[in-house]
């Protein structure tokens, strides 16, 4: 079987019932010691973040945790049809989480960018992978090691039922991926300084590596039935970083990813899934639907882009809308989007003239119709509330970018003194 087949087989092999429909969270944290540095990722002589992953994986529940390239503690939930229960298990992670920092003075910072240091200043994890990937990175763009080292999100994996509905789901997340960026940008600071109007992540992501980031639509990937076909066509043709072993251990692969799926046929599978993770776009396949385009939000709504993303794409309604509406739009308003979405302004224009307020007030009432018809659905607790107050605040003030770097400003605070010790958090949306 040709090795893009076999990519296309993996990604609908868990296409489920929509009453069965469910979705799963990763969130991403920034860690420091108690005099303000980065914590080390790797073990020595003082705690680390391998200490963290450790010890908060002990007596775990059901979901799981694992480090970024720069240490950041990723939790990943157990997957669920209601936000509700993701909010009740990041609750209890939360808990535990705190006790730890408590025990080793480690303090967080709930941003999606590392505010005071430079790639350069983060040992990289202790691992051939994440090694292979910086050095693959750092051929073709400027901002790979940011990405790495630097940056947190939240990513959203969303089940699908069909093909039709894989195709419907990755074209209207594509399409509206740069005003989710807009909406959700949360890296007021980079090296010290204010970020001004730029959206940080987004330029980042959108300068790491060209190959094999950015959205779908850069890749031709935009044909509303064939995306699942395409998005395997062009993952198959991808050069590979590397290739896990029978152990399980990632090693340097020279070639494609289609080289590198049929080298073993004996460890087909894994190679399939791995392929599928070497691949970086906002929004790709696995065996679900990922959306990642979203920044980490402040704490205590770390769920509203997810309630947000799944208020659009899981209602059959909203769908529909959203399809006939982007389908009108020409390659010129891809493209401009994508630039505008380097700045955070809500008076730029975005497709069809449309400004970008506009544009996010919209999504914003689409998507907490759809929460609503969820809620009936799925005879579940209305998920509103994990995305209402957050919404409702940035549509009224701007993201909580340019938010943040407003109210340190006016605090008069050294930057450091502004982030840990003024109750930043407590003064967010209250």
């Amino acid at each position: 079987m040709p090795s893009a087949k076999k990519i296309k087989n993996i990604i609908l092999s868990n296409c489920v019932p929509e009453h069965e429909r469910k979705i799963g969270v990763e969130i991403e944290g920034l860690y420091y010691t108690n005099n303000k540095k980065r914590l080390p990722v790797n073990k020595g002589s003082s705690f680390s973040a391998k200490e963290l992953l450790d010890k908060i994986q002990l007596n775990g529940k059901a979901f799981s945790y694992s480090l970024e390239p720069g240490g950041q503690l990723e939790w990943a939930s157990l997957p669920s049809i209601d936000l509700w229960e993701i909010q009740s298990q990041y609750d209890q992670h939360m808990i535990k989480e705190e006790k730890i920092c408590k025990e080793h003075n480690i303090n967080r910072l709930f941003l999606s960018l590392d505010p005071f240091f430079s790639p350069d200043e983060i040992k990289l994890i202790d691992s051939l992978k994440y090694e292979l990937m910086h050095n693959e990175f750092i051929k073709h763009a400027k901002y790979g090691p940011w990405m790495m080292r630097n940056t947190t999100s939240v990513q959203l994996n969303i089940d699908f039922t069909s093909e039709k509905e894989a195709n419907e789901m990755a074209y209207v997340a594509d399409a509206i991926q740069p005003l989710l960026s807009i909406l959700f940008s949360n890296a007021p600071f980079i090296k010290n300084e204010p970020v001004g109007n730029a959206n940080m992540r987004w330029k980042i992501w959108s300068n790491t590596d060209p190959h094999r980031c950015g959205s779908l639509f850069e890749h031709n990937i935009n044909s509303l039935d064939s995306i699942v076909d395409d998005y395997a066509d062009w993952v198959n043709a991808l050069r590979a970083i590397f290739k896990y072993d029978s152990l399980g251990n990632a090693n340097f692969f020279n070639g494609t990813m289609d080289e590198m799926i049929l080298s073993d046929e004996s460890l087909n599978e894994l190679h399939v899934l791995s392929a599928l993770h070497q691949s970086f776009t906002n929004v790709r396949f696995k065996t679900v639907l990922e959306i990642r385009s979203s920044d980490r939000p402040p704490r205590g709504f770390e769920l509203a882009p997810a309630a947000f993303i799944a208020g659009l794409l899981t209602d059959k309604n909203n769908r529909k809308t959203l399809i006939e509406m982007i389908s009108d739009w020409t390659d010129l308003d891809y493209n401009k989007l994508f630039q505008t979405a380097n700045e955070l302004s809500f008076s730029a224009k975005g497709p069809g003239g449309r400004k970008i307020g506009d544009w996010l007030s919209l999504l914003s009432k689409l998507s907490l119709e759809g929460l609503d018809r969820r809620s009936t659905l799925y005879s579940i607790k209305n998920e509103r509330p994990l995305l209402e107050t957050l919404l409702n605040d940035i549509l009224m003030n701007g993201p909580m970018t340019l938010q943040v770097q407003k109210n340190y400003m006016k605090s008069g605070l050294p930057l450091d003194s502004f982030l840990f010790e003024s109750g930043l958090d407590s003064k967010i949306n209250t």
